[in-house]
């Protein structure tokens, strides 16, 4: 198996336990953590994968829907309301000095930002496009789903620290 089938295989499971996950609490910040830090492990492990090399590309399956609309964006958000985090504070730029004043993330909006970015590369993985997925889940994963993912493992892990003393 190469790498993007792994990253097929996370950001799969990384969908199903977005959607339908009911771990909570300790379970439910450990689990978040684990698969948060497997999604960006594998998409660092991605190879870039021009755009150039996806003319023509069709894919398999012609008519997949592969967005992912705001309807399903709010489910997610709605559905990682079972963390025992909520809120954080975070410095967006961590390159600026002198440092910027932090201000206020939702591990909510992380998750789900993360599943869009994931789940649509994931559609065209599925539809047979998979030199689109690739360079959709490396393009987002450097400039956007990366963040978002950095910043939520930090949180987790600041949370379970703080929180469970057996650690």
């Amino acid at each position: 198996m190469d790498v993007v089938e792994r990253f097929a295989i996370v950001a799969a499971e990384f969908q199903q336990w977005a959607l339908h996950g009911t771990d909570e609490g300790e379970l439910g910040a450990r689990q978040a953590l684990l698969l948060l830090t497997k999604l960006y492990l594998t998409g660092l492990e991605l190879a870039p994968a021009w755009r150039d090399a996806l003319d023509g590309e069709t894919g398999d399956k012609v008519g997949i829907d592969i967005n992912v609309g705001d309807d399903e964006w709010r489910a997610v958000m709605d559905a990682v309301g079972r963390m025992p985090l909520a809120y954080y504070s975070d410095v967006f730029d961590l390159l600026t000095f002198p440092p910027q004043e932090p201000g206020t993330r939702t591990l909510g909006d992380d998750i789900a930002d993360i599943y869009r970015d994931a789940v649509r590369g994931l559609r065209q993985y599925l539809a047979g496009r998979r030199s689109e997925a690739i360079w959709y889940w490396r393009f987002h994963l450097w400039l956007h789903w990366g963040e978002h993912a950095t910043s939520a493992i930090r949180a987790l892990h600041c949370w379970l620290t703080a929180n469970v003393p057996e650690l």
